[in-house]
């Protein structure tokens, strides 16, 4: 008996294009919904992060008496200061004050091989702007053959926002910016709160800046810094601890998480905001417009740990006003309401 036949008709090109446009509307509208769970997720991790960096900071400061300093010995300090008479320190370190926090975030086997007594890099005279040495400190043997200067460039994922990793995270090897030459450094997208004008650049500053201001002036972090918790009487839950950064920056370099290469001074939220990509040719909206800038490429502003350890993000549209108060721990103002 002979087989029936069955008809079978193919697509016709316009149902191709039909289905291929319906296709694509589909991803159209899909994709905006998986970046915002990709962005989701990695604002929960960059906040977990700071959380745990934060009450490390905490444990140390319960087992020392005293916060950790934003960093040690800064090389490139203008010292003597012709008008405040101030001097660097006679130990040139450049020690980051994450190295001392390594032990209480499961970094114990990296803070063992470091040579706390010598340099963490080989950086003793200022980069430009009239810094040409450090009358006062010595450079107290190599980062290069202590072995720090290896070591530093150890990426640690703590110190890493998943939204950032796109981007570079190794500053270069160099004088200025690297642990030495020959060695580059692993970046930070969080660092300790300071004065970015009171870290040994700014020429009215000098060497030691934080030690010279009254309580009411401070942020809670500086150069050679030694704050305990007790002295924030603004209230540690109105008070800047850590701040968010991104590891591309116009002018200078981005923080290394072990290291204090020029212009790495730490994070200064009010100057001049968050998220302050600068103007015109200088515009990119993954880069920040100079050292020491607060941001993030998390959409509309950035992260911080508070002084009591819980973590905030704090939009770019607060005031630097506002942004200041919150950063100074002791000048008995109101804490202003960030959004």
């Amino acid at each position: 008996m002979p087989s029936a036949r069955l008809d079978r008709s193919a697509f016709t090109l316009i149902e191709l294009l039909v289905v291929i446009a319906i296709i694509a509307i589909l991803i159209g509208l899909l994709l905006p919904a998986v970046q915002k769970v990709r962005e989701a997720a990695a604002r929960s991790q960059c906040q977990n992060n700071l959380k745990q960096l934060a009450v490390a900071l905490h444990t140390y400061e319960s087992d020392h008496g005293k916060l950790p300093p934003a960093g040690k010995g800064y090389g490139w300090c203008a010292s003597p200061h012709t008008t405040l008479g101030v001097v660097g320190d006679a130990n040139i370190q450049n020690m980051s004050g994450w190295v001392l926090v390594l032990p209480y975030i499961e970094q114990l086997a990296i803070y063992q091989q470091l040579n706390l007594d010598g340099p963490f890099s080989n950086l003793s005279v200022g980069c430009c702007c009239g810094y040409t040495g450090n009358t006062t400190g010595t450079l107290n043997g190599s980062a290069q053959t202590n072995g720090n200067a290896a070591l530093m460039g150890v990426e640690i994922k703590t110190f890493q926002c998943p939204s950032d990793l796109r981007r570079l995270r190794l500053e270069p090897a160099s004088s200025c910016y690297g642990a030495s030459p020959t060695h580059p450094g692993a970046k930070t997208n969080y660092d300790f709160v300071t004065d970015r004008n009171l870290n040994g650049i700014s020429s009215a500053s000098g060497c030691n800046g934080y030690k010279r201001q009254p309580n009411t002036l401070r942020y809670m972090f500086g150069e050679n810094s030694a704050t305990k918790l007790t002295e924030v009487t603004d209230g540690t839950s109105n008070t800047f601890m850590i701040g968010e950064t991104v590891h591309e920056v116009r002018n200078g370099r981005a923080p290394a998480w072990g290291y204090r290469g020029w212009v790495m001074t730490g994070v200064d939220p009010q100057s001049p905001g968050i998220n302050f990509w600068g103007t015109g040719a200088n515009f990119k909206q993954w880069r920040l417009d100079s050292w020491g800038y607060a941001g993030s490429l998390h959409p509309g502003g950035c992260h911080f740990a508070m002084g009591d350890a819980s973590v905030r993000f704090v939009r770019e549209t607060n005031s630097t006003t506002a942004l200041l108060l919150t950063a100074r721990m002791a000048d008995g103002g109101n804490p202003p309401n960030l959004d």
